[in-house]
C-alpha cells in the first residue's frame, strides 16, 4: 500500500511539473506584492516549506528528481507516508505549486523570458553549454547538464540568479 501511495504521488508530482510556466515577483499597481514562483523552484520551495512549516530536515534538491527521490526515503510505516503526504498537500497548496499555467501574465512571462536569456547568455560565458530559452518555453534546462548541483549552483548565483527568482 505504501508504495502505491508513493507512486500516485511520484505520477501526480509528474504531471503537475510539465504543465506548469515559470513567472517571477512583482508589484501590482496597489504595492500589494505578488510572488510567482518559477517553476524549477518548486522543489526548492516544497523543501523550504516542509522544512520550516512542517519539521522535516530535507536537504535542498537540484529539481524534481532529486526531490522525488529524497521524499520517497522519508516514510517507513503508512502513518509516516500519510503524514508526509498531507504536508506535501498543504505545501503545494500554500504555494500554489504545480498549479494551471493558463493563468500566467504574459508580462511575467516575457519579462521571464528576457531574464532567462540573459542567464544562458552568462552561463555560457561561465562555460556551461545550455541554449537560449524559447518565448513558448521561457525556462533554461539545465537537467541534461553533465555538472552536479555543487558546480552549477554557484554559477547561477554569480550569474544573478537567486534561490526564489532573479535578484537583480
Amino acid at each position: 500500500m505504501k508504495k502505491v501511495n508513493l507512486l500516485i504521488f511520484i505520477l501526480f508530482i509528474n504531471l503537475c511539473s510539465t504543465t506548469s510556466n515559470e513567472g517571477v515577483a512583482s508589484l501590482t499597481d496597489t504595492t500589494t506584492t505578488s510572488l510567482v514562483i518559477a517553476e524549477e523552484d518548486y522543489p526548492i520551495v516544497l523543501t523550504q516549506c516542509l522544512n520550516e512549516e512542517k519539521g522535516y530536515n530535507i536537504a535542498t534538491p537540484f529539481d524534481i528528481q532529486d526531490l522525488k527521490t529524497t521524499i520517497s526515503q522519508l516514510s517507513n510505516t503508512k502513518d509516516e507516508e500519510s503524514q508526509l503526504g498531507e504536508d506535501i498537500n498543504y505545501c503545494i497548496n500554500k504555494y500554489n505549486l504545480w498549479s494551471d499555467s493558463s493563468s500566467s501574465n504574459p508580462d511575467d512571462l516575457a519579462k521571464l523570458y528576457d531574464e532567462n536569456l540573459q542567464l544562458a547568455k552568462c552561463l555560457r560565458e561561465k562555460g556551461i553549454n545550455v541554449s537560449d530559452p524559447t518565448q513558448q518555453e521561457p525556462k533554461i534546462d539545465l537537467s541534461e547538464l553533465d555538472k552536479s548541483k555543487e558546480e552549477i549552483s554557484p554559477l547561477l548565483k554569480e550569474c544573478g540568479y537567486g534561490e526564489l527568482g532573479y535578484e537583480k
